[in-house]
């Protein structure tokens, strides 16, 4: 994935941001050139999108570095967890609210219009690409970096599934907590809709209490010098704080440092992914649409 947005320079700017209102931009997009045409997909409408929760590694081949300051080949794979005590009964790491016309059947009628719910058993993805997590005001434009590429696979509880190869565009301008996803689904359920939205995307460290989204933390008083109840779990065994986490990614944007704190490795290693009505970022509150289903 190109992470290298033009992020506002305030604190709370943090280098993994998934979405905005508008479209996204960041060091080295891809422009056009005198005497090409420029193709304008504005006229798609969302036909249905996914709330989820995952939690995801990027990491250079090697596992001693995460995104960080210097340029290199990443791998960046995630998995879905529970949102909350609703998905853990039910046995599902999230929900789809899509319409049948695009492609989708079965599910549980919502009463709006083609609507249907349908709920996640399964979510990850697998991307690889090479960057760092420069800003734009440090590193205008890079031409030898590329954004993380990859397959996104969702299975459903009834058993139908879809894959879909997808891009990290890049970080929100606006919301420093976002990124913007494009792609395609080739293959299942809602076959040939384009992917679009985003999530938030927050570093986040293994801490054993830490439990469902959004749950409190108590702090392990054997281990001194951290207090784990400055920390909200944003999915079993793992947390993210505004004061700790967060920072990391502003050390690495303002290219003041690589800060490892997921596997302690430098740069920016353990992710935290997420999106949907109800489940806005839990480092700086930055709500996301979550991954959009277009026609």
């Amino acid at each position: 994935m190109q992470l290298k947005s033009k992020i506002a320079g305030s604190a709370m700017a943090m280098a993994l941001a998934l979405g905005m209102s508008a479209a996204p931009a960041f060091a080295g997009a891809p422009v056009v050139a005198t005497g090409e045409v420029a193709y304008d997909q504005g006229t798609m409408s969302s036909r249905g999108n996914c709330s989820t929760i995952a939690i995801g590694t990027i990491l250079n081949g090697a596992k001693t570095s995460g995104l960080g300051l210097t340029e290199q080949a990443l791998t960046s794979s995630s998995k879905g967890y529970p949102r909350n005590s609703g998905d853990v009964s039910a046995a599902r790491v999230g929900q789809c609210a899509v319409e049948t016309s695009a492609g989708f059947s079965g599910g549980t009628p919502t009463g709006f219009g083609e609507y249907v719910n349908k709920d996640v058993a399964k979510f990850g993805t697998k991307l690889t690409g090479i960057s760092d997590c420069l800003g734009a005001a440090l590193e205008p434009v890079d031409l030898d970096e590329r954004p993380l590429t990859g397959k996104l696979s969702i299975g459903f509880t009834d058993a139908s599934k879809l894959d879909a190869y997808i891009r990290i565009q890049g970080f929100d301008t606006a919301a420093a907590d976002k990124v913007w996803l494009a792609g395609i689904v080739a293959k299942g359920e809602g076959v040939g809709t384009t992917i679009g939205g985003n999530v938030w995307f927050n570093p986040v460290t293994k801490i054993k209490g830490a439990g469902l989204y959004g749950t409190a933390i108590v702090d392990d008083v054997k281990t001194v010098g951290f207090d784990e109840s400055t920390f909200t779990s944003v999915a079993p065994g793992y947390a993210t704080s505004v004061g700790f986490t967060i920072g990391e990614a502003i050390a690495c944007s303002t290219g003041t440092g690589d800060v490892g704190l997921g596997y302690g490795v430098p740069g920016l290693d353990l992710i935290g992914l997420g999106g949907g009505a109800g489940f806005p970022s839990l480092g700086l509150g930055t709500s996301a649409d979550g991954i959009q289903f277009l026609l």
